[in-house]
């Protein structure tokens, strides 16, 4: 592939071609794997140009036919090795529709050597193909995304069928003969784009119609995060469909014609693609949502009263199309948590309550959103939760059978208020309501798997992962429930998956940090925690964290330095008393740890709620035992199942969302 003896130097790292060797500015040597070594290699030689996606795949992967999700996992894996997040240019610059380009500079290198390219590049027709039939997913469509989609579906299988036991095989199978619905991104016909073509409309058109025939069907209704990575992109929807695991697709279109928009749709079978219903509607530009009522009433008729469900009409359904935009927007970086997205999704929804106040699923929106400042922005739960009850009482006011209000309330109840029987009630009318939605299953997860329940909970977890897997904190959490319930091997994959994903997704660098630190590398689980306290803009959650792998590592003078900003942060603003607490009974100050929970107990600091998870260590000391018997916590919340450590003051909070 490139002449022997050949090295470069950029930024201060050194790759050698000859011994493949890639090293950090200090040093330190990085590990790659060998395709991802021969990416960045490939790369370096033709850093005169663009790169193409088949030009790489072929010199790369030769004589092989493969997905472009196995370029898309190295270019992540390099920017990873590099220090570079998924939109940090500074080495590997992403071109869309045509390749990838390295741009950094080189540098001097004694060592440095000119190059020969001894591989000619292949197209892609020169490739065998296998006898089986299967093909390259998308060539020059950029299905990077889809393909990390099927392989999050694909870990869910493989997962249940190879690491989970006796009786999982057999429940995978169910689940599959499962009739599931995929609801695919209506796509634009105008003959021409114009200047105010709306993007999100394909998208909006789905969504809506995902949440009519949630309601009004008995099927299993794949989410919008599962559709969303085929808006803008050529669709097959028999292919994109099975794709998905769906065996009923809704394929569909818009059309601008003279003032109104013209709106196809049809209902395919899988896998044979066979139509089984198909119709038109019309609509003006300001009411094009309104439609969907019609025609999810009609999709729903020729689904036959085997999937009939008594449905009813939610409000909030796009007669004000900047109210419904505004709503998506919000959904979106509710799904990737952190303090700065937490402000923005808020404002977004409350543009869409100012501009549609009967927008039941913005007002649970901002509810979600009070409780998530509270551990991701570290908010004063004593001022948001209060806040966080009004927003469910203005949803449930304008709809009482808002699914996403009962999960609102039932996670306040959970976290606040400590009901645990009254935050169950809650969430199980959001699944009576909604069992389709992803928020619902995965708070029922966390409930049930903090109260240690965790059998049931990771049935909720793999639901909800299976209905969303392109939420990345969804999955994150799911990771963590299954891990809980012993399922080691399939949690280091889900993280593995979000990762590639989201390689920047600070929930999830936390887990994997925790997860590398308790099997022995400290070095890595470090790295990962301390990656995590800045993308997370050092909330206390990480940071305390960080400073109890520091005092295992034997770094106390680094925890030491951690307490005293969290202290120096507490005495102006709010600071769970949790976080504080952790600290403390991993350096042995216990008596500073329990003057500390209790504190929090009297602060109705949401940490409380994970007191037998997170404080294992004290468990014995009669302060201790005391706060979990008013707690109403039992033996059961605590670390005691197989494939996990007890690590008091380690483990993260169960959520983030």
């Amino acid at each position: 592939m490139s002449a022997r003896g050949a090295a470069y130097r950029f930024a201060g790292y050194r790759i050698d071609a000859t011994s493949r060797d890639l090293h950090a500015p200090d040093g330190q040597p990085i590990p790659l794997t060998a395709k991802a070594f021969d990416v960045l290699l490939h790369l370096l030689e033709h850093r005169d140009r663009i790169v193409g996606k088949d030009e790489l795949l072929a010199a790369v992967w030769p004589r092989r036919v493969v997905e472009d999700n196995n370029l898309t996992q190295a270019i992540s894996a390099l920017r990873h090795a590099l220090g570079a997040g998924a939109g940090d240019h500074r080495f590997i610059v992403t071109v869309p529709g045509r390749g990838y380009r390295f741009v950094a500079a080189l540098e001097e290198d004694a060592g440095m050597q000119p190059t020969v390219d001894l591989a000619p590049t292949r197209s892609p027709h020169d490739i065998p193909l296998p006898n089986d039939g299967t093909r390259v997913f998308g060539r020059g469509f950029r299905w990077g995304v889809l393909a990390a989609l099927a392989l999050v579906v694909g870990v869910i299988v493989l997962t249940a069928l190879k690491l989970h036991g006796p009786g999982t095989a057999q429940q995978a199978s169910e689940a599959n003969r499962e009739p599931t619905l995929a609801i695919l991104p209506f796509r634009s016909i105008d003959a021409l784009a114009t200047a105010d073509t709306d993007p999100m409309l394909g998208l909006g058109m789905a969504d809506t119609l995902i949440a009519r025939l949630s309601h009004v069907t008995t099927l299993r209704v794949l989410s919008l995060g599962s559709v969303q990575v085929y808006a803008g992109k050529p669709i097959d929807p028999v292919r994109d469909g099975a794709t998905l695991g769906a065996n009923l697709v809704v394929d569909g279109s818009t059309q601008r014609r003279a003032g109104s928009i013209r709106i196809n749709a049809r209902l395919l079978s899988l896998p044979g693609g066979r139509t089984l219903w198909a119709g038109t509607f019309d609509a003006t530009p300001d009411r094009v949502f309104v439609a969907q009522d019609a025609l999810a009433e009609a999709v729903s008729a020729a689904l036959s009263l085997k999937y009939a469900a008594q449905g009813h009409r939610s409000p909030c359904d796009g007669e004000d199309v900047q109210a419904y935009r505004a709503d998506l927007r919000g959904r979106y970086l509710y799904n990737r948590p952190d303090p700065r997205r937490l402000v923005q999704a808020l404002a977004a929804y409350g543009e869409a309550t100012r501009r549609d106040p009967a927008c039941a699923d913005a007002w649970a929106g901002i509810a979600m959103i009070r409780r998530a400042q509270v551990i991701i922005a570290d908010h004063d739960p004593r001022v948001e939760i209060p806040l966080s009850y009004v927003a469910v009482e203005h949803a449930l006011a304008v709809d009482p059978q808002s699914a996403r209000a009962y999960v609102a309330k039932g996670f306040n109840q959970f976290w606040y208020d400590w009901d645990w029987p009254a935050a169950e009630a809650s969430l199980r009318h959001a699944l009576a309501l909604d069992p389709n939605l992803p928020d619902a299953n995965s708070a029922m997860a966390h409930l049930l798997d903090n109260l240690g329940r965790h059998r049931e909970a990771i049935r909720y977890a793999r639901a909800a992962a299976a209905l969303d897997p392109m939420a990345p904190g969804i999955n994150a959490m799911a990771a963590r429930f299954v891990d809980d319930a012993g399922y080691a091997a399939e949690a280091r994959l889900r993280l593995d998956e979000v990762l590639k994903l989201e390689p920047d997704f600070w929930l999830a660098l936390l887990f994997h940090g925790e997860t590398a630190f308790a099997h022995g590398d400290h070095a890595t689980g470090i790295r990962e925690l301390e990656r995590a306290s800045e993308l997370s803009a050092r909330n206390s959650q990480t940071l305390s964290r960080l400073a109890v792998a520091y005092v295992r590592s034997g770094r106390r003078g680094d925890a030491l330095r951690i307490l005293g900003e969290l202290e120096t942060r507490d005495r102006t603003s709010y600071v769970p008393g949790t976080t504080l607490a952790m600290i403390h009974a991993a350096l042995g100050n216990r008596g500073l740890a329990l003057d500390m929970l209790e504190r929090a107990y009297a602060q109705h600091d949401i940490g409380m709620a994970f007191l037998g998870l997170w404080f294992p260590s004290l468990r014995g000391e009669p302060r201790y035992d005391t706060l979990m018997k008013r707690m109403r916590l039992s033996e059961d919340n605590a670390p005691s199942v197989a494939g996990r450590q007890p690590t008091d003051g380690t483990r993260p909070p169960t959520s983030s969302r």
